[in-house]
């Protein structure tokens, strides 16, 4: 039995360490759009804003996201030019981040009973534990280079961690959401 045991644990961890790299995913486009003749685009910078959350907009941020926006681009054979005139889409994006709470049940009790001729005493307690956290959302625009009109939205959450600045993660978020561009004509 304890090697069963042994056998479930490994899979139980290796199911979840697959987990870990997998995003929530969606995307959203103009279905009368052609996406099939762009080649070229221009990065936009996402407008500051005063009321942003610093965990959500900062320089730092900011940078990393176009490392890996420019990047994964550049991998899948679209070029960055310098001018919207020259540009078949512009390309943008935003963080949102929402407070969330946890909440962890836990419920236990001891109790008695009566049998042959004894009588027993019992108690109940229950216990939650609450944890606030935040929970983030990628959102990657392709935008119309002359009429900034939104062509193409694809979104993932999970992505951007507000204490954990990993690149790796934050590259692989980037291409799964990606991966959902151009979008395929059904």
């Amino acid at each position: 039995m304890g090697r069963n045991l042994g056998i479930l644990m490994v899979l139980a961890l290796t199911i979840s360490s697959m987990g870990c790299g997998t995003f929530r995913v969606q995307t959203d486009w103009d279905r009368e759009a052609s996406f099939e003749e762009l080649q070229r685009f221009q990065w936009v910078e996402p407008p500051k804003r005063e009321d942003a959350n610093p965990f959500a907009d900062n320089s730092l941020l900011r940078k990393r996201v176009r490392v890996a926006l420019e990047g994964t681009l550049a991998e899948r054979g679209y070029r960055e030019v310098e001018t919207a005139g020259e540009a078949d889409f512009l390309v943008t994006y935003s963080v949102i981040l929402d407070e969330r709470l946890r909440v962890d049940g836990v419920s236990s009790s001891y109790g008695g009973g009566f049998g042959r001729g004894t009588a027993g005493y019992g108690s109940a307690y229950s216990t939650a534990n609450v944890r606030g956290y935040q929970e983030s959302t990628l959102i990657i625009d392709v935008l119309d280079p002359t009429t900034e009109a939104l062509l193409w939205r694809g979104w993932g959450m999970g992505i951007v961690r507000t204490r954990d600045r990993n690149r790796s993660r934050l590259d692989e978020g980037v291409r799964a959401i990606l991966d959902k561009f151009p979008p395929e004509r059904k």
